[in-house]
């Protein structure tokens, strides 16, 4: 595909001016992913950002832009439908790396050296040729040079592990924050015979994430974890099983004891977002664990909300999960590559490729990427600092629906907003706040960097992953529900049995694979254990 993929460029080249008439007289239909989180008044397939970059990138160039919506924590699910059916967008980006590896395997994705060379020149710089880059490359034909075959997006903030505990239930329980497990879960028993949020007062929240069940438990159950016991080669080679190291098991008898009292959201397994925004927002919950920002954020602040129903109600930081074996509350962080960007083959004609190209090096342009993440002075922002970085932005509710707008997942070359320098982006970071929230923010980032260790993810194809992965997954949510909900005196039977299922459909495969990854030195990530 590669010796193909030359020649066509190469009289693509030669025939330009044949070309250059081609595209005065014809428009081409560029289709891109994009990401929607249900945020109200917001469409993603007519948005703002799509009409400016229809007015900027796509009339200059004869290209019409389509936005095309997809469920953010389904989209690795849809998108591995569709890959490879010829109904998947031209430009499509996911954070599922097993999925993207599967199509590289497949070649059902373009390789790009060559059209980044040609059209990405500002792309490349953005991302860096030897930093960012070399994440979306992988010597398929194994002659010692790796392809480019993704564009990985730059993250601009790696923390991700935010626990927000509610800091009117401690000035009424007359608490300090917790600092360790038993205090918080002393917290949780002492607001539940309270009864702080009222006859529907749930201490603590808790979600199955259906593409990752034990995504938003580990963060738990880690610290209960034995890295006495935990080498750096098993720590790669469970990377996908926390649930089996040693130790974990007590983390979740832990929640298990926690369900037992009515001390975890009971219908954590059954009910979806809407449900958990509008127990938020009423101020039924007393904890929950999102993102360091999650709170505070224009699109959906929770605090905001919290207030007009609860007057005087705010959440704060807590740090509390501490790993007695390591002596660390640790905290998973994100690697420095986003998310993924793709151009599938099948839906894709080379003239279409050459335009998803050149709309990433479009967006990658300062001035671009300004607008496209802000929107317009006046409306999204009030003010500019005098370095030119927005201030006084506005809340998604406080802007006109033909206004709103999503910057990370339009904007998907970089995850978080860029100002030009790691040091304007931290300014610019605190600023997107209302003020009075500043000082949480800050703290929240501070806990979720503390003890950080990287996420592991893997440079290669890894077979079984393609294999079992999904059925894993899946085993995964059953043995949530059924371990947290089991009786006591059931506990050690549901989940040695939960295990031997997990491992039955596929993860001693993936165990192995991951193992051999770490010999092959194929694997990305950090060892909370080392010293």
């Amino acid at each position: 595909m590669k010796k193909t993929l030359a020649i066509i460029l190469t009289l693509a080249m030669l025939l330009g001016l044949v070309g250059t008439v081609v595209a005065e007289d014809n428009w081409i239909t560029l289709k891109v992913e994009a990401f929607d989180r249900d945020i109200a008044g917001f469409n993603v397939a007519d948005c703002w950002q799509l009409h400016y970059a229809q007015e900027h990138f796509g009339d200059p160039n004869h290209i019409k832009l389509e936005f095309v919506p997809v469920p953010r924590w389904t989209e690795g699910e849809k998108l591995g439908l569709a890959l490879g059916t010829g109904s998947e967008p031209n430009l499509c980006c996911t954070y599922d790396g097993a999925l993207v590896n599967k199509a590289i395997e497949d070649e059902a994705i373009y390789q790009l050296d060559e059209l980044l060379e040609e059209y990405g020149q500002n792309l490349i710089a953005f991302l860096g040729r030897d930093s960012l880059l070399p994440f979306g490359q992988v010597d398929t034909d194994e002659d010692g040079k790796a392809e480019q075959w993704f564009i990985p997006a730059r993250r601009l903030e790696v923390e991700n592990v935010g626990n927000f505990i509610r800091a009117d239930w401690l000035a009424a329980l007359n608490m300090e924050k917790p600092t360790t497990i038993e205090e918080f879960e002393a917290y949780l028993r002492a607001a539940k015979e309270a009864n702080l949020g009222g006859t529907q007062t749930i201490p603590m929240q808790l979600d199955l994430y259906e593409p990752n069940p034990l995504y938003n438990v580990n963060r738990f159950t880690d610290a209960f974890i034995d890295f006495s016991q935990v080498t750096e080669e098993d720590w790669i080679a469970y990377a996908a099983n926390h649930e089996m190291l040693p130790g974990a098991k007590e983390g979740f008898r832990w929640l298990n004891k926690l369900y037992g009292e009515g001390l975890v959201y009971e219908n954590f397994d059954l009910d979806d977002d809407a449900a958990t925004d509008t127990a938020l927002t009423m101020g039924y919950f007393g904890f929950f664990s999102m993102q360091p920002d999650q709170p505070w954020r224009t699109d959906k602040n929770y605090e905001l909300e919290l207030e007009k129903n609860v007057p005087g109600a705010s959440w704060t930081s807590v740090n509390c999960f501490k790993n007695e074996s390591l002596g660390k509350t640790l905290h998973d962080v994100y690697a420095a590559n986003g998310l993924s960007i793709i151009i599938p083959v099948k839906s894709t004609s080379q003239e279409q490729a050459i335009a998803a190209i050149k709309y990433l090096d479009w967006m990658a342009q300062p001035e671009n990427m300004f607008a496209m993440q802000n929107g317009i002075e006046g409306i999204n922002y009030l003010s500019v600092t005098a370095e030119g970085i927005p201030t006084d932005v506005q809340a998604a509710d406080a802007v006109p629906d033909e206004n709103k707008m999503h910057a990370g997942d339009i904007v998907f070359i970089s995850n978080g907003l860029y100002y030009g320098s790691d040091e304007r982006n931290a300014a610019g970071r605190a600023l997107k706040y209302d003020a009075k929230f500043t000082q949480e923010l800050i703290q929240s980032y501070v806990d979720a960097g503390t003890d950080a260790w990287t996420q592991i993810s893997f440079s290669g194809t890894i077979e079984a992953e393609n294999d079992f992965l999904t059925m894993v997954r899946s085993k995964q949510g059953e043995f949530l529900s059924k371990v947290l909900t089991c009786s006591a005196e059931e506990f050690d039977a549901v989940y040695d049995a939960c295990i031997e299922d997990i491992k039955a459909v596929g993860a001693s495969d993936i165990i192995e694979a991951y193992r051999e990854a770490y010999k092959a030195g194929t694997y990305r990530g950090t060892f909370p254990g080392n010293k």
